[in-house]
């Protein structure tokens, strides 16, 4: 197989569990919204989950863990020493695309190095606040943007005939604010709360 179904195998782990997430969120940017929609019918694919809804789409910066595993009062101080660090960080405009299959289909998030420092801040927050043992320890974060989850699929090829006949424009959009969230897996899509929002400052 050259996807591994995302909710049924490769994170069945999360099922009936709720997670602390950070992720970066995209209301108010209908220009995201638009950009997905256009891919729509060329990811109307056996192998694929429907299409993510423009109000789930999101950019996961790091799993941090399942929320028996880290408590309140800790992620509320972990918050607590992001948000000097991400107010005087620098922050571009970002740009949305182009695509590629990893699992399902992505969308690349350039530039790489700003939102790295992101995740690097959230991770020597964390490791300040619980130690570096209890610290999460991701493999290497490449920013992107998920389309539709995977199921088991062989047909990548497939896959790729029919993304590349689509004629997409990137979409430019703004990240200004890092959002804690409580997530859980409600197939076909994650569901959150919004526990916390984060500025991130200095944006241009």
């Amino acid at each position: 197989k050259m996807a591994i179904d995302h909710f049924g195998k490769r994170y069945a782990f999360q099922k009936g569990h709720t997670d602390w997430n950070f992720n970066i969120m995209f209301d108010g940017q209908p220009q995201v919204a638009k950009m997905a929609a256009a891919y729509a019918g060329a990811i109307d694919h056996p192998g694929l989950y429907p299409p993510i809804p423009a109000e789930r789409l999101h950019m996961t910066v790091l799993r941090v863990g399942f929320t028996t595993e880290y408590t309140d009062a800790e992620m509320a101080a972990v918050t607590g020493l992001l948000r000097p660090k991400l107010a005087g960080m620098e922050m571009p405009e970002l740009v949305l695309g182009p695509w590629w299959i990893w699992g399902g289909p992505v969308l690349h998030v350039t530039p790489e190095g700003p939102l790295i420092k992101v995740f690097d801040a959230i991770l020597k927050s964390i490791e300040e606040i619980v130690g570096k043992k209890r610290t999460p320890k991701p493999q290497r974060f490449i920013p992107h943007v998920t389309l539709a989850y995977c199921k088991d699929y062989d047909d990548e090829i497939g896959l790729h005939a029919s993304l590349s006949k689509t004629d997409v424009e990137p979409a430019r959009f703004r990240a200004d604010k890092l959002s804690m969230i409580k997530q859980w897996p409600s197939l076909p899509v994650y569901k959150w709360d919004v526990v916390e929002d984060i500025p991130i400052g200095q944006a241009r």
